[in-house]
């Protein structure tokens, strides 16, 4: 019984210790990467494929806020008529 609590408990710790290390795009360092002014074409290119959480417009003006996520970290970047204007991030 000891034995199959300790096999579980090292299963358990390796797979934490994978997912922390794993090299997903969702980091700090890619997160700082994204600049005012990129396009979505050039903000995939760092962190992948976003999904779109939002948009609107009016007149001449658009905005959309895209999200990236990978657990609990987050990056939402906002974009105004294909721009990035601003970004935030959560858990990196």
């Amino acid at each position: 019984m000891l034995s199959n609590l300790k096999i579980t408990l090292s299963i358990f710790f390796i797979t934490i210790l994978l997912v922390a290390c794993s090299g997903g795009k969702i980091n700090m360092n890619n997160y700082k990467k994204v600049e005012t002014g990129m396009n979505l074409s050039q903000v995939e290119s760092i962190l992948g494929s976003g999904d779109e959480s939002g948009s609107s417009s009016f007149g001449d003006y658009s905005a959309s806020v895209y999200t990236w996520t990978d657990g609990v970290k987050v990056i939402s970047i906002t974009f105004s008529n294909g721009k990035v204007s601003g970004k935030a991030q959560i858990g990196l």
